[in-house]
């Protein structure tokens, strides 16, 4: 009987107390962890939104250069919105179909309306701070319209994007002739353009 219990101990096991031991250690650290990405959590909700603005402005850029049709951006800095203006066709009394969807047959003596799409709000904590372009348009005009035309280029513009909990500061710039997007850390300076919003 004693041979039994000696080598039943040394296969081991967990004491209740080494379990418990275990479990405040595991605590601990999970508590640790959680409050260091509850930190981060505002910089990743900033940089997840510079992301989108600058992925919408690449789908405004590429459906103008597809469809041959200009697109605009639109920026509101006082309602923290973005949209695309995207043109539509405007039906027609008498209107047969196209007899087939070429670029030619596509918009040849149509008339067309402007209409929002791809709407999107900043996240809370998100904030434009500003918005700087090179366009006519008049400093403190909302919403902002950037033109992206069928070539490819787009309306040089400037965006300033800041997070209001962690204060982080992301810059979103867009090239004119190739109208490539670039993003930044922190606010950029863009010394050709008029600063549009403060």
């Amino acid at each position: 009987m004693r041979a039994f219990r000696r080598s039943a101990a040394r296969r081991g096991g967990y004491t209740l107390i080494e379990l418990s031991v275990v479990l405040v250690i595991m605590g601990v650290l999970l508590f640790v962890t959680v409050g260091r990405i509850d930190g981060l959590l505002p910089r990743y909700r900033v940089r997840s939104c510079v992301r989108e603005i600058a992925s919408e402005l690449r789908l405004a850029r590429a459906s103008a250069m597809s469809t041959g049709m200009p697109h605009y951006i639109q920026y509101s800095v006082k309602e923290r919105t973005y949209w695309i203006l995207a043109p539509e066709k405007v039906p027609q009394a008498g209107d047969e179909e196209e007899p087939a969807d070429t670029t030619e047959n596509a918009f040849r003596d149509a008339e067309y309306k402007w209409v929002r799409t791809m709407e999107r709000k900043l996240p809370e904590g998100v904030k434009f701070e500003k918005i700087a372009w090179s366009a006519e348009q008049a400093p403190g005009t909302d919403p902002v319209t950037v033109e992206c035309t069928p070539y490819g280029s787009v309306r040089a513009h400037t965006i300033w994007i800041t997070g209001e909990e962690d204060n982080s500061k992301f810059t979103i710039a867009a090239s004119p002739v190739t109208g490539f997007v670039e993003l930044k850390e922190g606010h950029v300076d863009a010394l050709p353009l008029e600063e549009a919003q403060e």
